[in-house]
């Protein structure tokens, strides 16, 4: 009985997913590739429980480096994708993809009430989704914290934008061109991801 209602809940999950799919390509043909690209970012995520907060916290409660070496291959991958797209613009001619801010004050305050945020919710948003996704009902009260926090900073957004933000934002391709920034950030994660190594035999 218990295997027979799994397979029918999984049925029932794949025509929500297909009926969602099918109307998104009658509003836009390239939404359906869309939303089963990100059904499946969200499913590694929830199998693979990476979590940003718990990265951090595994490093000063436990002296656990496994999360956090997670995290920097996530960036890596990341990266690495990011810099075709935005390298293949930039020899197509085109405007490079991503939003390249500068880095400041603002920088540090928000990330200090961001990392304030994850302490006390004891995940961050990635974190966030996979609970709500195992049924602890509690984190919808941190998701709507998330939501309130994104709509304040959009409102207030002008006024550090005014404040803080009037500099040059540093992208550095610019500075050292594509192929030394890309070597610089790759040896940089990596380098990283083997210290850890080195800082879990020191414990």
């Amino acid at each position: 009985m218990r295997k027979s209602s799994q397979i029918l809940s999984i049925i029932l999950i794949l025509l929500i997913i297909s009926g969602v799919a099918l109307g998104a390509y009658f509003y836009q043909k390239n939404l359906p590739l869309l939303w089963v690209f990100g059904i499946a970012i969200g499913f590694v995520f929830y199998r693979s429980g990476i979590c940003f907060s718990t990265a951090f916290s595994d490093i000063v409660i436990f002296r656990n480096f496994r999360m956090f070496r997670t995290s920097l291959i996530l960036l890596l991958v990341s990266f690495l994708g990011f810099n075709i797209v935005q390298l293949y613009s930039n020899i197509s001619n085109g405007s490079i993809p991503g939003y390249i801010f500068p880095v400041g004050l603002h920088t540090a305050i928000g990330g200090i009430l961001f990392g304030m945020g994850m302490v006390l919710a004891g995940a961050c948003v990635c974190g966030t989704l996979q609970k709500l996704s195992e049924g602890f009902l509690l984190f919808w009260f941190v998701l709507s914290g998330v939501v309130i926090g994104s709509l304040l900073g959009a409102y207030h957004y002008p006024w550090w934008e005014v404040s803080y933000l009037s500099w040059e934002p540093v992208f550095l391709p610019n500075i050292f061109g594509w192929r030394v920034s890309w070597l610089l950030t790759v040896i940089i994660l990596v380098g990283v991801f083997g210290g850890t190594f080195l800082l879990e035999r020191r414990k």
